[in-house]
């Protein structure tokens, strides 16, 4: 789905939405345990060959398997991608837990409940207020 900022008037209900994003997390889950699991693997790279392409495998130098695993351009690559995306993460799921909280309090005020007992004190994660600790020190997520 192409990311629209007015999912309403394109015809997307909020149940629509919900189920496109667990799909997309099923998707996310699967390329974090696949990425996981290679992150710190030498990354592929193809043989190099000599010149009159005899089939023998051209070297340059002295062979350095370690600095070839730990500065291997796309090993480095994945990792930074796996960083920046944790980063994003912890905005999506403080994004996630404010819409949750939002809804619980209007359900609880709709069913006669007042705002307050609800709520908390705390702030919902929206982006119009401060979020609360995502996945901080002794706290789950």
């Amino acid at each position: 789905m192409t990311y629209s900022p007015n999912h309403v008037a394109d015809g997307h209900q909020l149940s629509h939405l919900a189920y496109v994003l667990t799909k997309d997390v099923e998707d996310l889950c699967r390329m974090v345990d696949i990425c996981s699991d290679v992150a710190d693997m030498p990354g592929r790279r193809p043989d190099v060959v000599d010149a009159e392409r005899t089939g023998s495998q051209a070297t340059i130098g002295p062979s350095r398997p370690t600095e070839d695993i730990a500065l291997n351009s796309a090993r480095l690559l994945l990792q930074s991608e796996i960083s920046t995306s944790t980063a994003y993460m912890v905005h999506a799921i403080t994004y996630v837990r404010g819409v949750t909280a939002a809804l619980d309090r209007a359900l609880s005020t709709w069913e006669g409940e007042s705002p307050d007992e609800n709520h908390g004190g705390h702030d919902d994660g929206r982006p119009d207020g401060a979020a609360g600790n995502v996945g901080g020190a002794g706290t789950p997520g």
